[in-house]
């Protein structure tokens, strides 16, 4: 008999729950005789799900499933969850009137865009910053002014590939990302003119703000989950909060059926293969149905990190010594101990993701 991959099994059953797709009659055909709850739990702290497992849970009436003990982890992190949201969300609202005040209109995006009144402040999505664009680099600095003005600071002015360095507040959460671009440095794929062209203004209880329009918005969350040059979710990098927001996108703005027009910007911008990978993936643990043909490299690697996580990070770090991380410490000798301490960490804790 097959040994039980516990690991494996419970990611999969967390990605069932918090999926868009799913339905409670599906959920509880499904449902195993003997639920591995620690692990599923461990498994939504690393992927960064845990207050989107209890939303699911109450959103498919299936609380008296759970263990008692689970119960009580899950409601407190629902509190503690809903608490920080509405912080964000105060903060976004006062970010907000500021910029009106300079005639400015904030363009938010990604997990912001959550904390808008169609989903209220107590979604399940975990936030962990705050994501805003203006079109125009006059635009950009005249929003620093603001940010400055009510005491945030930041490392520097100059512009990185996507956003400036971000802008923290000493009695605030959330640090802010003032973006300069949507996906830099992909720029191919959601060309700022392209962006700018389709942005949708809104009130928002008197507020002037505005958002991308849907095929952008989805278009910025496929460059949160994978690229061309990298498979960032597969390696732990991006957590699947991220496919998550990716696939609820789709089910949400176009009736849980991937746009041609995606398709066709993928194609032309040399994003297809990658993107291929990801729509397996997601497709494979969300539902996400895939119109492109099949390539399961991403749902494997996942695989093995969620099941062998020091093997994997082994194997890595074996890559990485002859590949372009050897070469790096043939010519700068004095990097090895940072690779080294890297290496070591990920090994103790092989389930912790990057932050992004």
């Amino acid at each position: 008999m097959p040994r039980r991959n516990t690991a494996l099994e419970s990611l999969r059953q967390l990605c069932a729950l918090v999926s868009p797709f799913s339905t409670r009659d599906q959920l509880l055909a499904d449902w195993p005789s003997d639920p591995p709850w620690q692990a599923l739990l461990a498994q939504a702290d690393t992927h960064r799900l845990l207050p989107a497992l209890s939303v699911a849970l109450a959103r498919h009436g299936l609380e008296d499933r759970v263990d008692a003990d689970v119960a009580d982890i899950l409601a407190a992190v629902a509190d503690w969850n809903t608490e920080r949201n509405e912080g964000f969300r105060r903060q976004m609202r006062v970010l907000s009137a500021a910029f009106n005040a300079a005639g400015l209109e904030p363009v938010w995006l990604k997990g912001a865009l959550t904390l808008l009144p169609a989903h209220g402040p107590a979604d399940g999505r975990l936030m962990m910053d705050l994501d805003v664009w203006f079109a125009g680099e006059s635009r950009q600095r005249a929003a620093m002014a603001v940010l400055r003005g009510l005491g945030y600071a930041s490392e520097s002015e100059v512009a990185g590939p996507r956003h400036y360095p971000p802008f923290f507040h000493p009695g605030e959460m959330a640090r802010v990302e003032l973006h300069c671009t949507i996906v830099g440095p992909h720029e191919a794929l959601l060309p700022v003119d392209v962006a700018a062209a389709g942005v949708e203004s809104l009130d928002w209880d008197g507020l002037r703000i505005a958002r991308l329009d849907p095929l952008s918005r989805v278009l910025c969350s496929l460059a949160q989950c994978t690229s061309p040059d990298s498979e960032r979710l597969a390696t732990a990098e991006v957590p699947l909060m991220k496919a998550l927001d990716f696939a609820t996108r789709i089910h949400d703005d176009f009736g849980g059926v991937v746009p041609p027009a995606l398709i066709a910007r993928v194609r032309e911008t040399g994003w297809e293969r990658s993107t291929q990978r990801l729509l397996t993936l997601t497709e494979s643990f969300f539902g996400l149905p895939n119109p492109l043909a099949s390539d399961p490299a991403l749902v494997r690697m996942l695989e093995r990190i969620t099941s062998w996580p020091r093997w994997h990070h082994s194997l890595k770090a074996f890559r990485s010594l002859f590949g372009a991380g050897g070469r790096m410490v043939l010519a700068n000798p004095r990097r090895a101990p940072a690779m080294v301490s890297h290496y070591v960490a990920r090994l103790i804790a092989p389930g912790a993701p990057k932050e992004r």
